[in-house]
């Protein structure tokens, strides 16, 4: 789709984040653990994404037509390889926007200087596998979300 872009979170972004995470709050928790408290409430999460901003993080947003879809982040960086997450609202899951994505963050993560990027899956979630495996990355093991199941994936960066 040429009006997807992946572009950087800014403070300006915190109104418009706000109102995508309540809107896919019961169908984000159904797949992965549920937000912190600060994010209940407009000026929680506004802290929130005014710390990641401070810090450099590299926390993006999916946007369609300018609209916030989205949400991929590289975290945990060390030794120049990144933990990747990503959450797509639903109304936008199944027409392979999550593989445009992951795609896009490769490539800004290249930008940055990363080596590597590391991701965990869920036991029972194809469909992230499948956006992994989409962008090159390998199956290298399991591990332990808490009491869930992981599959955990790694793509070397050229």
């Amino acid at each position: 789709m040429d009006d997807l872009t992946l572009e950087r979170l800014t403070e300006l972004d915190a109104p418009s984040l706000f109102v995508f995470e309540k809107k896919n709050k019961a169908w984000f928790e159904a797949h992965v653990g549920p937000r912190p408290d600060s994010y209940l409430t407009l000026e929680g999460l506004s802290a929130v994404v005014m710390e990641q901003v401070a810090a450099g993080e590299l926390m993006y947003l999916l946007k369609l037509g300018g609209r916030i879809i989205g949400r991929v982040n590289l975290t945990g960086i060390d030794a120049r390889v990144a933990q990747l997450g990503y959450r797509l609202g639903k109304d936008h899951c199944g027409k392979g926007l999550a593989t445009q994505a992951v795609g896009m963050v490769l490539e800004a993560a290249r930008a940055q200087g990363l080596w590597a990027i590391e991701a965990r899956v869920l036991a029972g979630n194809p469909a992230s596998r499948r956006v992994l495996e989409k962008n090159g990355f390998l199956h290298t093991g399991s591990a332990r979300i808490g009491d869930k199941a992981c599959d955990t994936f790694r793509r070397d960066l050229d």
